[in-house]
C-alpha cells in the first residue's frame, strides 16, 4: 500500500465513513488520531463542486498529519463530470501513517 493508491483509499474511505450518514460528523476519533471534515461547495449555471478536506492528526508519538482531499464536481445539470482524490502527508513520516492504517484494516476485518 501507498499513500494516495486504491488500497489506502479503500481502506480510508471505510475510517472515514464513521463521520458520514443523514448528518455528517465534522470531529471524531479513531485510535489515538483526531479527524476533522470540512466541506466546500459551489453551485452554478455552468458547473458546480463539492470539496470535502479531511484531515487526521495522531498527536502521540510518532505524530503526524495527513490530509485527504476528495472533490466532486458536477455540471450545470447536476450530472457529474468528474470525482477526484488525493491525500497528502503534512507532517511525520510516511511509514508511521501506513502502519496505523494497517492496524485499522485489521481490526475491521
Amino acid at each position: 500500500m501507498r499513500i494516495g493508491d486504491a488500497s489506502f483509499f479503500r481502506i480510508v474511505d471505510r475510517l472515514l465513513s464513521a463521520g458520514t450518514g443523514r448528518t455528517p460528523k465534522t470531529r471524531w476519533s479513531i485510535d489515538g488520531v483526531e479527524w476533522q471534515r470540512e466541506r466546500h461547495s459551489y453551485s452554478g449555471a455552468t458547473h458546480g463542486f463539492t470539496i470535502e478536506v479531511t484531515t487526521g492528526n495522531r498527536l502521540e508519538r510518532p505524530g503526524w498529519t495527513l490530509r485527504v482531499v476528495k472533490e466532486y464536481w458536477r455540471d450545470g445539470r447536476g450530472g457529474s463530470t468528474r470525482d477526484l482524490q488525493w491525500a497528502h502527508v503534512e507532517d511525520g513520516g510516511r511509514a508511521e501513517i501506513i502502519e496505523w492504517l494497517k492496524r485499522q484494516e485489521r481490526a475491521l476485518e
